[in-house]
């Protein structure tokens, strides 16, 4: 007979005794923080302990033991998980818990999940300082993911104060992709000159070996020009990559796409995308199981998907999420994929999604929910805004469908449905009715 509970006291009391400082062996110093802990229980998580208790290194007989290149809080993470099996960190201790991890040999999960976690959090802001960061520790997959990234933003990243720390053999890297979203060469030659200004002197040197991720076939000859007039203090000779291969961005078409999603859940993880214009149908993958969801297409090209709720086999709602999701995603469209963003404040189903002056407003949903939030793609944040002073009709269908339509309006949006028109002036921060 096995007491299925017992793995789980056990770790519960060998934790308090931990908190307590209670039968312990060892202390470990970082950063000046003291954490007494247990030698067993560090080397059964973890090769680099184990290697330094059993190996007979001095550290395996001293009751204190300083641990450099770790940061307290980073410790206290590691700790929590080698005694309770749990994972639990700021987000902005992510990157220190994963050198941490890396550091220490604790990578069978807890590296997992910090890469997992920054490949999932990739933004225009930090996209660049991943790729640096990844390429250090020489973490292949999740450079990739960043690069991708980046490669996809292009036009946005460049613009952003990290991308000027690149190194030249990563600035190399990133401009010979060909999947990068800029819809001219000239782009990428604006990019390689802000990289330039940014430490003249430094690297006005490197403009020939730069010129080399540079496709020649696709850059103007005003451009070329003024290439060589850069390059003339360098008395160096420019050499092009003779690559005919367009850029993803300069072969992108505008389209205008109906998405059409199925009831059933036989086929959940997929649904349908119409081109108005061509008359072509695409499939589009989907958040697996998830129906009764928003989605919105932003001047920039972007589509989002907000709320939703979760179907089990069967067709039925699953218990923990009756109430919908706050899960919010953006379309990758290099990957077909959904990618997580920051999950929304309230739990939403077939709520409204409307853009305004670059964020995104979800407002209501399919039940009586009045309350409503702004997303800011800049941050990947969300923030609440007055809820909507004036009761909301619910639907009678037995999947949820929302009860009123939301728009857009100058600085303002409006919310429609059975029992009138509201109106949210941005500039007031304010709720009126108006019809």
């Amino acid at each position: 007979m096995i007491n299925k509970k017992y793995p789980n006291t056990f770790f519960r009391e060998l934790n308090d005794l931990r908190k307590r400082a209670e039968l312990t062996d060892l202390v470990l110093e970082v950063e000046g923080t003291s954490f007494p802990c247990h030698r067993a229980v560090l080397a059964s998580c973890s090769p680099y302990f184990r290697g330094m208790f059993t190996s007979g290194y001095a550290e395996a007989k001293q009751e204190r033991v300083s641990i450099q290149k770790v940061t307290k809080e980073a410790m206290a993470t590691i700790l929590g998980y080698a005694y309770t099996g749990c994972l639990r960190t700021a987000p902005d201790q992510v990157q220190a818990v994963m050198s941490a991890a890396r550091l220490l040999q604790v990578v069978d999960f807890v590296y997992q999940k910090a890469a997992e976690y920054m490949k999932d959090h990739l933004d225009m802001s930090n996209c660049t300082d991943v790729l640096m960061y990844t390429d250090m520790l020489g973490d292949l997959p999740l450079q990739e993911a960043s690069g991708r990234f980046i490669a996809s933003k292009f036009d946005q990243v460049v613009l952003q104060p990290s991308f000027l720390q690149l190194s030249l053999p990563l600035l190399q890297r990133v401009l010979n992709r060909d999947d990068l979203m800029a819809n001219s060469e000239e782009v990428i030659v604006e990019a390689a000159f802000r990289w330039i200004d940014f430490k003249q002197e430094e690297r006005l040197q490197h403009l020939p070996d730069i010129c080399k991720s540079l496709r020649r076939s696709f850059i103007s000859s005003d451009k070329l020009v003024e290439l060589e007039s850069k390059c003339q203090s360098t008395n160096s000779e420019l050499v092009y990559s003779d690559s005919t291969t367009q850029r993803v961005g300069m072969t992108r078409t505008e389209m205008q796409i109906a998405v059409l999603r199925e009831a059933s859940t036989e086929f959940p993880l997929y649904t349908r995308c119409f081109d108005l214009s061509r008359g072509t149908r695409y499939t589009m993958n989907m958040p697996a199981n998830l129906e009764c969801f928003t989605m919105i297409g932003t001047d920039e090209g972007e589509l989002y998907l907000a709320g939703g709720v979760i179907i089990e086999a069967g067709g039925t709602c699953t218990a923990t999420n009756k109430w919908g999701e706050r899960k919010f995603f953006q379309y990758n469209h290099l990957l077909n994929t959904w990618e997580p963003r920051c999950d929304m404040i309230g739990n939403r189903i077939r709520c409204s999604l409307v853009c305004l002056d670059g964020y995104i407003y979800a407002i209501g949903d399919g039940r009586t929910n009045r309350t409503a939030e702004r997303y800011d793609p800049s941050r990947d944040q969300w923030i609440c805004i007055p809820t909507i002073p004036y009761p909301m009709p619910r639907a009678h269908s037995r999947m949820f469908s929302s009860v009123y339509c939301a728009v857009a309006l100058d600085d303002s949006i409006y919310v429609m449905g059975r029992e009138g028109c509201y109106c949210f002036s941005t500039a007031d921060n304010k709720w009126k009715k108006t019809a």
